[in-house]
């Protein structure tokens, strides 16, 4: 049966790869040889079956899995695969990236409102929902924008969702997001880190593309708020775009926005708002 596994997942492997002769020339494998593994008349040797897997980017103990088991492990790693053969050394680093944030980063790992001044709403402020979250030693980041019916062509409310990773680098916070559903544009969110051990607030800068038809790249102050207990239905109905002397935003929160480029020297533990 073990035979047997091996011979239809290294079928499916290799109808990822432009041919069978190219992936043995990648591998260093005799053609003729992986021709046998293919038909089950012969099983590789241990070394074989490491450049196999090194290859493919599997565990041996995967290759020998089911084949049903096997196809929704492997569907997306020839891709991914190919994706670090074409980064080269910077592989490496953007691993190291998310090695060094994986303690820094635990700290802040909850819900946000998230406040900056939408190009969408010149002179008005967006405020939305983020939750930063953990898993498998990444942290992934959830931002919901509620859009109010003014905002709307169907003049109705819904949300729109950003998905992205965070990463701490040098001193300075990184968020990397994107529209959960419509694939048009990347933004990137960076952040100053708490100035206390009790994360209360977080500010910096975002940089993105407007979400209209104009398709404008724009850049805005942007202040995090912390939720402690937060729960997100309740949190949500705070969301939207408010003019700056809204009751809903605070005074200081406004004036950490308008003073732009001097946010860290704004912020002090005793300006906190509340």
């Amino acid at each position: 049966m073990t035979r047997t596994n091996l011979v239809h997942n290294l079928k499916l492997l290799c109808s990822y790869a432009p041919s069978i002769s190219d992936a043995c020339r990648d591998m260093g494998i005799n053609r003729q040889q992986f021709t046998k593994y293919l038909s089950g008349t012969s099983h590789p040797s241990p070394r074989n079956m490491r450049l196999i897997c090194d290859h493919f980017g599997v565990d041996e103990d995967e290759l020998l899995a089911p084949p049903s088991r096997f196809a929704d492990m492997v569907v997306l790693r020839p891709r991914a695969q190919h994706l670090m053969r074409a980064l080269g050394p910077a592989a490496a680093t953007l691993d190291r990236m998310f090695t060094t944030s994986v303690d820094l980063l635990r700290p802040y790992c909850g819900y946000y409102l998230y406040y900056y001044f939408t190009p969408s709403r010149p002179g008005m402020i967006r405020c939305s929902l983020l939750r930063i979250s953990e898993r498998k030693d990444v942290y992934f980041t959830r931002l919901v924008e509620r859009i109010q019916p003014e905002e709307s062509p169907l003049g109705r409310s819904h949300f729109v969702r950003y998905s992205g990773v965070a990463l701490s680098l040098a001193g300075r916070i990184f968020i990397i997001d994107h529209n959960a559903k419509e694939l048009r544009s990347i933004s990137q969110t960076i952040l100053f880190p708490s100035p206390t051990p009790e994360v209360r607030f977080l500010s910096g800068m975002t940089l993105g593309v407007q979400g209209r038809t104009a398709r404008a790249p724009f850049a805005s102050p942007v202040f995090l708020e912390r939720l402690p207990n937060c729960k997100p239905s309740a949190a949500l109905r705070r969301t939207g775009i408010h003019l700056p002397s809204s009751p809903e935003i605070p005074t200081r929160i406004v004036r950490t926005l308008m003073a732009g480029s001097d946010v860290p020297q704004l912020l002090t533990a005793t300006e906190l708002p509340i």
